[in-house]
């Protein structure tokens, strides 16, 4: 056998190896996927329920807005502190940099 015709057979036996650790991964966790695993679909099944009955009771509640609504809570002072617009990075951002050097004493 010549050089090129081990090549080639190494090259398929390596690409044949590939392909079967990939099929045989992908079969471990479709039989992962499929086996009877009784016990954590009826936990998920469970969990689902409680998750279907909380959302019920959330949907149930009505919230009575008038209170933000209400003149004592809105006579109330805002004490916030007006945020400064300042202007952030370069009005043109492809122009050439330029470095300012300022007599600085060490």
């Amino acid at each position: 056998m010549g050089k090129s015709t081990t090549n080639i057979i190494v090259i398929l036996g390596f690409i044949t190896i590939a392909f079967a650790g990939y099929y045989l991964y992908g079969q471990k966790y479709q039989v992962l996927a499929t086996s009877a695993n009784t016990e954590a679909t009826q936990e998920m099944l469970r969990n689902a329920q409680i998750f279907i009955g909380h959302r019920e009771t959330l949907s149930k509640v009505k919230l009575d807005i008038a209170f933000f609504e209400d003149a004592r809570l809105q006579s109330l002072d805002s004490y916030t502190t007006p945020v400064k617009e300042q202007p952030v990075g370069r009005a043109n951002p492809f122009s050439g940099a330029t470095i300012r050097t300022t007599p600085s004493s060490f």
